[in-house]
């Protein structure tokens, strides 16, 4: 039995399941674009499944501006996750943009409707398509 439950972890493990979230170095440039408030995004999961950017981008601007700011900032983002996963694209999107009139979006409006719509988690294979990196 312990030898199954120890093969168990191991698997986990090696999907990223059991990988400690770390802050990404992502965060410090995502600060420096105009509007950007604060940035606390994560990384977690350490292999090719089960992997996520999770966390929140803080804006100086109302919901009527807050995608038009979000896309420059999202583009940089994208192309960080597109080099740190070689192109990879099944890692999760779950970040939540803020605005300072206290509405949010999801990086998937930049997207149109058709992804807006979705339900569910979405991947960066989106993102790389709609920035054209693939």
């Amino acid at each position: 039995m312990a030898g199954g439950l120890a093969g168990m972890i191991a698997a986990l493990a090696a999907c990223g399941r059991l990988l400690p979230s770390r802050t990404d170095p992502l965060n410090d440039p995502v600060e420096e674009f105009e509007h950007v408030t604060s940035s606390e995004m994560e990384t977690s999961g350490g292999g090719t499944m089960s992997t996520s950017l999770r966390g929140d981008i803080h804006f100086d601007v109302g919901q009527d501006q807050l995608l038009e700011a979000l896309d420059p900032v999202w583009r940089e983002v994208t192309e960080y996750i597109f080099e740190k996963d070689e192109g990879f694209g099944s890692r999760t999107v779950l970040v939540t943009v803020h605005g300072a009139d206290g509405s949010t979006v999801e990086p998937r409006e930049l997207l149109g409707s058709e992804a807006a719509d979705q339900f569910g988690s979405l991947s960066f294979i989106h993102f790389f398509e709609h920035y054209g990196l693939i």
